[in-house]
């Protein structure tokens, strides 16, 4: 009787941590969480501890905690689910795919574990069982979330079994031009050509999850569309209604894809229309991307057995590095070259000591003008040896962001802290460094 009511209490425990961190209340979750570990060796409390962990931004201390419990003779679904989304941040995909399948295996109708599995499902059939499956059962949950789902189906049907992003042509090396774009502080842009000798100019944005492009401009250059759904930008409401399609041809200089997945919209990426568009750097996947950014090329390269920097986890295509204020917290960054000015999260600020008060400002992104968005003083942040310059920084709710990814995110790091390096990104290893260029 004793037993069964510990691990009731046990159970009740670890569904209140979970509560919190559904309210976005991650700090009092992880403090509640390590104290019921210390109070009990059971798996839930320490499946409660990790997923504590992986939403506060501590993605491998999550792994640390649930490894043990995923390697036992019966662990819980929550806890193979979470090492799975843990796994597939550290570019770990075949284990993520077999943790995931497992969970899903063991809880078929948990819609917390369905939802978390449908991004790693081997195929878009299995995929849309899983999200049906989701929305189905939490028709109560975020509704930003909901409306990813829903949007995700709508385009894994329309695509079935046809592949993207195909490669035609993939040279082992490719050096291409980078030229600045004039007025942003820090933005490079790239040219890529598609069908019907149609060329458009992209921000290179290691902030994107994908090829973004105004609609205008593949009207005529082989796109077929597919689906519509909405994407959640920084900007206006935090959200945008756009359409999915397929480009028949896209390449930059001699790397060639047909069948290449891109997100449209009718909004302006540039007021003065010098870019068309925005691109990720998925598209290099399996290159050492470098950004030379006073000789202004970009070079494609093998991956590195021993790369130089810092270690990057990708979470729902977001490349997240670990940054801190100088002096002050650590916390998971958006290395964001993208963005011609750092952002931090206004919870963050909130931990700094000497951050002097707000005053409204205009932040222009993708999808409008950021609400609420300020300029603060006394911040400094640091990414490897590399310091911002002091001056006023942005600031703005970013709990949208966080809480859709599943990971707290404190902030972008822009050009003005990364201007004046050398970038490098080894996609295979997961790393990055940003190099201080000698003149």
């Amino acid at each position: 009787m004793l037993a069964a009511l510990l691990v009731a209490a046990t159970t009740a425990s670890a569904a209140h941590v979970r509560e919190l961190i559904g309210k976005d209340q991650w700090r009092e979750a992880l403090a509640e969480a390590r104290a019921l570990v210390a109070e009990v060796d059971d798996a839930e409390a320490a499946t409660a501890l990790g997923e504590a962990l992986f939403r506060a931004g501590q993605i491998d201390d999550a792994g640390f905690a649930l490894a043990p419990i995923a390697a036992s003779d019966d662990p819980p679904a929550r806890a193979l689910a979470q090492l799975g989304l843990v796994r597939a941040a550290q570019g770990k995909d075949r284990e993520a795919a077999d943790l995931l399948e497992r969970a899903t295996a063991k809880a078929p109708n948990d819609p917390w574990v369905a939802f978390r599995a449908s991004g790693a499902a081997r195929s878009r059939a299995r995929a849309i069982e899983l999200l049906e499956t989701y929305l189905e059962a939490a028709s109560s949950d975020d509704p930003d979330r909901l409306e990813g789902a829903r949007g995700s189906i709508r385009l894994y049907k329309a695509l079935g079994d046809r592949k993207v992003w195909v490669p035609v042509l993939g040279p082992e090396r490719l050096d291409v031009a980078l030229q600045p774009l004039a007025g942003t502080g820090g933005g490079y842009v790239i040219e890529a050509s598609l069908a019907n000798k149609k060329k458009i100019r992209l921000l290179l944005d290691t902030g994107s999850t994908g090829l973004f492009v105004v609609g205008r401009a593949v009207k005529k250059a082989g796109f077929t569309p597919l689906s519509e759904e909405t994407v959640f930008a920084g900007g206006g409401a935090g959200r945008a209604r756009s359409s999915r399609g397929l480009l028949a041809r896209f390449s930059i200089g001699g790397l060639e894809f047909k069948d290449a997945l891109v997100t449209t919209t009718n909004d302006e990426f540039d007021p003065q229309g010098r870019i068309h568009g925005v691109l990720g750097l998925n598209v290099f996947a399996g290159y050492r991307v470098t950004m030379d950014l006073v000789k202004g090329r970009l070079l494609l390269a093998p991956s590195l057995d021993d790369p130089a920097g810092a270690p990057y986890w990708d979470v729902g295509g977001q490349m997240l590095v670990g940054a801190s204020a100088v002096p002050g917290p650590e916390g998971l960054f958006l290395f964001d070259t993208g963005a011609s000015r750092s952002m931090i999260a206004r919870k963050f600020v909130d931990r700094i000591e000497g951050a002097q008060g707000e005053r409204p400002a205009t932040v222009r992104t993708y999808g409008g003008d950021v609400p609420g968005a300020a300029s603060v003083r006394g911040v400094t942040l640091r990414f490897l040896d590399k310091e911002g310059r002091g001056g006023p920084m942005y600031t703005s709710d970013l709990t949208q962001r966080s809480r859709l990814g599943g990971v707290e995110v404190s902030g972008f790091l822009g050009m003005d802290l990364l201007d004046g390096t050398t970038i490098v990104v080894d996609t295979c290893e997961q790393r990055v460094a940003a190099r201080a260029i000698r003149r």
